[in-house]
């Protein structure tokens, strides 16, 4: 049994951060409405980028056993890394905006912001790791990589666990609307290369720190061979005050079939820890079976305990 335990939070929230799957039917291009940190769509900007087809890959990944997460060092640590130099440079793709998955299909994928700027950095929340493990719940985890450079042992504990992936939520969470073309690309290889000399491999996920960006940061990420994930379902967890009760009300209300709904593992989702046994609950309960985005965009196969309610189970009020 995993400890239900906190890092304490390093700072007091100075902003608010924001930062299924299937059969080859999936089109992993389908775009929905940009949520944003306070649920405002017209915070995106920029028109919708046009789809682009791109063939199915086909990753393999092998899952390290379970570590211990330490609670003790809370100080930030050297980064002893597994390997040297940079990552293989991923091939360019087309643009792959991501709000939600099939619609048609009832997958749900939770992810966790897990970012900090290098002069406000972040902690780990255990308790939603212990949380997830408990009720054997998939996730995606977007890593900052000056957070992981300060969390070594955390990066490789979520990476050993093969309930979760890893994706790129940029180096030092700026504004990308703000960064010249060259800026956008150090931010995104910079965090691959720090993934992949920690854990070994790299990721094809990237989400937007905020969620926010423009045409070129749309078209940097692409070039780059990563799928920018948005999300359809805002839980305000970073405001302080948000009890766990609403956060759960706020998820009834909004998810959907192909749903992906945005928290924060840094600490600063204040009671996300305490709202994600009884939102898997809720979502089971309603039919929805929990996926990696990976998954619930068409880049792995589904689990196999999906296929029942892929094959038509009413989900949903």
């Amino acid at each position: 049994m995993w400890p239900s335990l906190r890092f304490p939070l390093a700072l007091a929230l100075s902003a608010v951060m924001v930062g299924g799957c299937g059969s080859s039917a999936i089109t992993p291009t389908q775009i929905g409405p940009a949520a944003s940190p306070s649920n405002d769509p017209a915070r995106a900007s920029g028109p919708t980028p046009t789809r682009a087809s791109t063939a199915r890959p086909s990753p393999t990944r092998t899952a390290s056993p379970p570590r211990a997460i330490s609670t003790a060092n809370l100080s930030p640590s050297p980064t002893p890394t597994l390997l040297t130099g940079t990552a293989p440079r991923l091939p360019h793709t087309g643009v792959h905006f991501i709000t939600h998955g099939d619609r048609e299909l009832p997958y749900v994928a939770l992810t966790f912001d897990v970012g900090q700027t290098p002069d406000n950095p972040a902690g780990f929340d255990t308790g939603i790791v212990a949380a997830l493990l408990e009720h054997e719940a998939p996730a995606t985890f977007f890593l900052g990589g000056d957070w992981m450079r300060t969390h070594v042992a955390e990066t490789r504990t979520l990476d050993g666990l093969s309930l979760f992936e890893l994706g790129n939520h940029s180096w030092s969470h700026p504004d990308f609307r703000e960064l010249t073309e060259a800026q956008m690309s150090t931010e995104v290889l910079r965090t691959q290369d720090m993934m992949y000399q920690l854990t070994g491999h790299q990721t094809q996920l990237f989400r937007f720190p905020s969620g926010w960006y423009n045409d070129l940061a749309l078209s940097v990420v692409a070039y780059r061979g990563l799928y920018a994930i948005q999300w359809d379902v805002v839980t305000a967890d970073p405001v302080p005050d948000n009890t766990a009760d609403n956060i759960l009300k706020l998820v009834t209300e909004r998810v959907d079939r192909g749903s992906i709904i945005v928290m924060h593992g840094n600490g600063r989702g204040w009671h996300t820890a305490e709202a994600l046994p009884g939102m898997i609950e809720y979502l089971r309960g309603q039919g929805y079976c929990l996926v990696r985005v990976s998954q619930l965009i068409g880049l792995e196969d589904p689990p196999e305990d999906c296929d029942s309610a892929s094959r038509g189970i009413p989900v949903g009020p």
